[in-house]
């Protein structure tokens, strides 16, 4: 018996298995602890973009009201928050200092799994995220193509997409008032500058006139063999098709002096280069042009915070004529300066130090097809480089005055012009609108951007 029991005590087959398992503990402890902290990782990430979003929320909420900034923040955060195990109700600190910033911060604690066999039960985690607020807003001119191409569904598109646009850039109006302002700045080759500034210093208007006019002149009578025929004519560029009731008539043709009359209904042309393509030297007066030399669409809507009015400028849009990009933009920068022509804008010193943004909206449907005439103000010339290359240094200039330029490419087909509207906005501020839908888009887009409020930490 006692031989038996001390080959039971020299018997260690068995004290393996159990060394073996419980030196396992510690090896699956520390596997699960890689574990546990790649899901802690993820967790926090999850938390982190609850955050960010909770923030942006705030720092972009309408009101200045700090009860409002904050309930805006809890709403998005627990919005974000459903599938997470984290009360936010308990962990959430919202702080919003004098200067405009806005902090947030959340924490919690991640269950482990393996990492439990070491007694670690939890994992903390955590995540801060930052914004400013901005205290001013923003000053948006929308130079808009309404030439002879964009008649029909086009122009009805462009009106839904602008004045969509005005409803969401104006909804911070709603609790800092007058905070975003646009203008409206329909263009063709002419801009129309409003009959009221007519005899402002900055313009050179000659007087109405009526003279006489000797010519041949011939009366169509006796409209006979009427048909319908398919005639072929080039519109703003665009080579159109259509049917059209053609009539052979009796012709009179008389030989004597008729009175005509010169009025001006608000076009001008440009000023000689260098001064075409700069808003300074208002001494250098900006030529009006006759009825007899230039037809421009409607008038210029200057800075205006109303959205009621800006929209129904924009629906009382026609299209017709054709397109010179230049006369729009010099005039869509000019909205948005402190001086003459048009002085609802900031001055550049004054805009920084209340941190308002300047944009120029340029959309168009086609390419240069008139131009600056040699030594003359008026645009009738057909030299297409000219206008491009006005247009290109139009956008170097406004870009140098701290103006961010969005251009769009509605239903262009031209190359040239796609490569001149990239270049011209400034960086990654170029669309590319194929059609209805995409120009929609693209409006919303660049409104999501004036408004985005970017994180700082």
């Amino acid at each position: 018996m006692a031989m038996q029991i001390k080959q039971f005590a020299r018997n260690t087959r068995g004290n393996v298995a159990i060394m073996a398992a419980l030196a396992a503990i510690p090896l699956i402890g520390v596997a699960g602890v890689a574990v546990d902290l790649a899901q802690k990782g993820s967790a926090e990430a999850r938390l982190q973009a609850v955050v960010d979003a909770a923030t942006l929320a705030g720092a972009s909420h309408s009101s200045d009201k700090p009860s409002d900034i904050k309930r805006a923040v809890r709403i998005a955060a627990e919005s974000n928050n459903k599938d997470s195990h984290i009360d936010l109700g308990k962990t959430l600190q919202i702080h919003l200092s004098n200067d405009g910033t806005l902090r947030v911060e959340a924490s919690g604690k991640h269950p482990t799994t393996l990492s439990s066999l070491l007694g670690v039960k939890e994992m903390p985690i955590h995540a801060v995220a930052e914004a400013r607020r901005s205290q001013s807003g923003a000053e948006i001119a929308l130079v808009l193509d309404v030439t002879g191409s964009m008649a029909g569904t086009k122009i009805e598109a462009l009106k839904a997409a602008a004045r969509d646009f005005v409803t969401e850039t104006t909804k911070a109006n709603d609790g800092r008032p007058d905070s975003v302002k646009l203008s409206i700045v329909p263009y063709n080759k002419y801009v129309n500058v409003g009959l009221a500034n007519r005899n402002a210093s900055w313009i050179d208007v000659p007087a109405d006139s009526t003279e006489n006019l000797c010519a041949d002149w011939v009366t169509y009578t006796n409209p006979h063999n009427c048909r319908m025929e398919t005639v072929t004519f080039t519109q703003d560029g665009v080579s159109q098709t259509q049917q059209q009731e053609i009539c052979d008539h009796d012709q009179t043709t008389v030989n004597e002096c008729r009175p005509v009359t010169k009025t001006w209904n608000g076009c001008v042309g440009s000023r000689e280069h260098p001064w075409n393509v700069r808003d300074d030297r208002p001494g250098i007066r900006i030529p009006g042009l006759m009825s007899d030399i230039a037809h421009c669409p409607n008038e210029i809507t200057p800075l205006s915070s109303n959205a009621t009015l800006l929209k129904d400028n924009i629906d009382a849009l026609p299209a017709w004529g054709d397109t010179y990009i230049p006369a729009g933009l010099i005039w869509g920068w000019r909205t948005l300066t402190k001086d003459a022509p048009f002085s609802e804008g900031l001055g550049t010193a004054e805009a920084r130090q209340k941190n308002v943004i300047k944009h120029v909206v340029l959309m168009t449907d086609g390419e240069n097809v008139t131009s600056k005439s040699a030594g003359l103000p008026q645009h009738d010339g057909y030299v297409p480089s000219e206008g491009d290359g006005t247009t290109a240094e139009l956008c170097t200039n406004i870009k140098s005055e701290d103006i961010i330029i969005h251009t769009i490419a509605f239903d262009v087909s031209d190359a040239d012009t796609k490569s001149i509207l990239k270049t011209c906005a400034s960086s990654g501020n170029y669309y590319d609108a194929g059609d209805s839908t995409a120009l929609a888009q693209a409006f919303k887009a660049i409104a999501g951007q004036i408004q985005m409020v970017a994180l700082s930490r």
